[in-house]
């Protein structure tokens, strides 16, 4: 039986894609899987945007769903079987919930470099991980204006030499 992975995309970060999919490559290997990419369109309470109409909203979805298999026949192509999932509603938890709905083995997602933000408003991957009941891989992105080499000094010492 193929494994399934989840793999839930924020189409407005384009650079993250590349490193999720080299992820979800290495994870699957030459067995087939089951890839289903997610995007979550975050619900739009009427309150906040009163002029919103249904109609703008399934035209979203549309566009969400051309992206999503843009993305997988580039990334995935043949190599594995792949389906995609459009929601509206709350991110974090919709993953969750999706990630329960495909039985999936593996949410692989990525995560920026904690900022400020994430301190304020607590990033998705975080609630991912804490609340689902599936293995999450999360793809950390590279910073382009830091170095790869580890910072200088532990700050750690041994135990036994203490």
């Amino acid at each position: 039986m193929p494994q399934t992975i989840l793999v839930p995309l924020d189409l407005n970060q384009e650079l993250v894609i590349d490193s999720v999919f080299a992820a979800v490559k290495r994870v699957a290997g030459t067995e087939k899987a089951r890839v289903i990419l997610l995007t979550v369109i975050p619900e739009i309470d009427a309150g906040d945007f009163p002029y919103v109409e249904t109609e703008y909203l399934k035209k979203l979805g549309t566009s969400a769903r051309n992206q999503l298999e843009r993305i997988a026949r580039g990334q995935i192509g043949d190599a594995h079987d792949w389906e995609t999932d459009v929601r509206i509603g709350p991110v974090g938890r919709t993953i969750v919930r999706r990630a329960d709905h495909f039985e999936a083995d593996l949410i692989v997602m990525a995560s920026h470099n904690p900022v400020f933000w994430d301190v304020l408003l607590g990033s998705i991957a975080a609630q991912v991980v804490k609340h689902a009941r599936h293995s999450v891989l999360v793809v950390r992105q590279k910073d382009p204006g830091k170095s790869d080499k580890p910072p200088q000094g532990d700050v750690s010492r041994d135990a036994s030499a203490a």
